[in-house]
């Protein structure tokens, strides 16, 4: 939902003014990116396929975040 309905500057502008919005909106981002990130894992594990699964997250990782 955050990623989708707001920009990153506009996230930023409202960390920089201490405003309530900017946790709800990081707290409502970094939930979804977790349940997301155990969803792929408990599939990853399902399928045997659980150490290709981490080389990937990690070279998918390796540069940072655009």
């Amino acid at each position: 939902y955050t990623c989708r309905h707001y920009s990153r500057s506009y996230l930023r502008h409202l960390d920089k003014c201490k405003e309530i919005l900017s946790s709800r909106l990081n707290t409502i981002h970094n939930l979804h990116y977790y349940q997301q990130l155990m969803k792929d894992i408990r599939t990853a594990i399902e399928e045997d396929r659980f150490e290709p699964y981490v080389k990937e997250f990690y070279a998918a990782r390796k540069g940072g975040v655009d």
